[in-house]
């Protein structure tokens, strides 16, 4: 790692709350920036890739998006050599992938892009290992944070109360930086309001999602694309992503929204993605043969903590991964959302320590507001009912990605910014809706079905209003 060149009044020591991605990211963040790091984590961590018990999703789909990769290379040279040669898989998603965000796929594409295709455990593992070998950094497993402890006029952040996970005296880690990536259930909105701080205002868009997933293997010496994704559609609220990973081995993910929960028996499983809006999963599912039981997950809601217009907050505390925002898992935006909050918390550390959670919750939101936009797009607000820009967004998209079905400028455009490289409202340009419009136009005068690398896609028109946000119709 570099070193690191330490502003003067900078934090000495930083402590993150959670060991996952967004904590390890974070931590290296700090490294550049405070003297030492400690790492708190719940967990017995696992001294091999293997899926641990404090991130319940670990065992379904996972994506590190090109603009993540990019940001983890950064940070730790050689990583995307390093994984593949632990059998991790690289590929532009534009010519390796096959999307059907409508029943027809987009067009295949040359993006520029790079995506590692690589299993969430063994990603973590690795992150952990390199962030390690910095003698100022030192992670503390087995153990659970029981509050955040306060200066005597309770206006500043002075470390946070630890005890052992299984019990033991609660000790004090003296600290001047308070880094919560605690995830989803997150205490840190408990712990300030009983000192009198008010909450952050939330955003809520609920789906009641669940998960079914099985790690499979090509059957014999069958082939499949590297990536198959199938969103839902209108009258059909169902979809399904399957990604390669290390060991010649496909994690596969079913997903149905309402209540619905795909089921795991491998024939049902199967027929299930057969009712998807798409065959493309399904047909290469078949050449596909299951190596565990399966698991299952549940996705109450999206949530947006806006900790950016909190009235007021104790100086040394700052939030960030899910604790600040979670997304729907089907989008595959977490771990490059935090990677690129990482980022932003690096930059704002180097401006100086004044206003530092003032200033790295507004680079936070900003950072949030596009793969937000992506993931609940189209989704009822908590007043039952899709805001009226969002509608029509989402009408214009539909008719984008049925243009990018046969426009390989077009999907190229759309997988960069679902990459996170790009704001959406790219997507939008006058030029883009032009180039839309002259597609569509073409494309009445010759309709033709379409295959997309040997899996049938036949081209269905859209039911009447039927409309898609970027990533996956609700």
């Amino acid at each position: 790692m570099t070193a690191s060149v330490r502003r003067a009044g900078a934090p000495r020591h930083g402590v993150v709350v959670g060991g996952s991605i967004a904590g390890l990211l974070a931590a290296r963040a700090l490294v550049d920036h405070v003297e030492r790091v400690t790492v708190l984590d719940r967990d017995d961590l696992p001294r091999a890739p293997v899926t641990r018990g404090g991130v319940p999703q670990g065992r379904h789909v996972h994506g590190l998006l090109d603009r993540g990769r990019e940001l983890l290379e950064g940070w730790f040279p050689g990583l995307t050599d390093d994984l593949v040669a632990q059998g991790a898989r690289l590929g532009d998603p534009g010519e390796t992938g096959v999307w059907c965000f409508r029943p027809e796929p987009l067009a295949p594409s040359s993006t520029g892009m790079q995506a590692l295709l690589v299993s969430r455990p063994l990603l973590e593992w690795y992150v952990r290992l390199r962030l390690l070998q910095d003698g100022r950094v030192e992670i503390r497993e087995d153990s659970s944070v029981l509050d955040v402890a306060f200066s005597q006029d309770e206006t500043r952040i002075v470390g946070v109360v630890v005890a052992d996970r299984d019990g033991g005296t609660p000790a004090l880690v003296p600290a001047q930086l308070v880094v919560d990536a605690s995830g989803r259930n997150s205490r840190t909105t408990e712990w300030l309001e009983r000192r009198g701080y008010f909450a952050p205002p939330e955003e809520v868009r609920r789906i009641d999602k669940r998960y079914a997933t099985h790690r499979v293997r090509p059957v014999g010496d069958g082939a499949a694309p590297l990536a198959v994704a199938v969103a839902a559609r209108p009258g059909v609220p169902r979809s399904g992503i399957m990604l390669a990973q290390e060991k010649g081995e496909y994690v596969v993910s079913l997903v149905g929204r309402g209540g619905v929960q795909p089921p795991l028996a491998w024939p049902e499983f199967v027929s299930f993605a057969r009712t998807l809006a798409a065959p493309a999963l399904a047909d290469a599912l078949a050449g596909m043969r299951p190596l565990d039981a399966g698991a299952t997950y549940r996705f109450p809601a999206n949530r947006r903590r806006r900790w950016e217009r909190a009235a007021r907050l104790p100086e040394g505390l700052v939030v960030t991964g899910d604790a600040f925002c979670v997304f729907d898992p089907v989008f595959g935006q977490g771990m490059t959302v935090a990677a690129i909050e990482a980022a932003a918390l690096g930059r704002c550390l180097a401006e100086g320590g004044d206003r530092l959670a003032e200033r790295f919750h507004g680079a936070a939101a900003d950072v949030v507001d596009n793969p937000w936009t992506i993931a609940v797009g189209g989704t009822p607000d908590e007043h039952g009912g899709v805001p009226f820009p969002e509608r029509v967004i989402k009408g214009y998209l539909d008719r984008y990605l049925q243009a990018a079905s046969s426009a390989p400028d077009l999907a190229a455009a759309f997988l960069r910014v679902s990459h996170l490289h790009g704001s959406p409202r790219e997507l939008l340009a006058p030029r883009r809706a032009l180039r839309v419009a002259t597609v569509l136009a073409r494309d009445a005068l010759r309709p033709t079905a379409r295959t997309h690398r040997g899996i049938a896609a036949p081209h269905r028109p859209a039911p009447p209003g039927a409309n898609v946000p970027i990533g996956e119709a609700r």
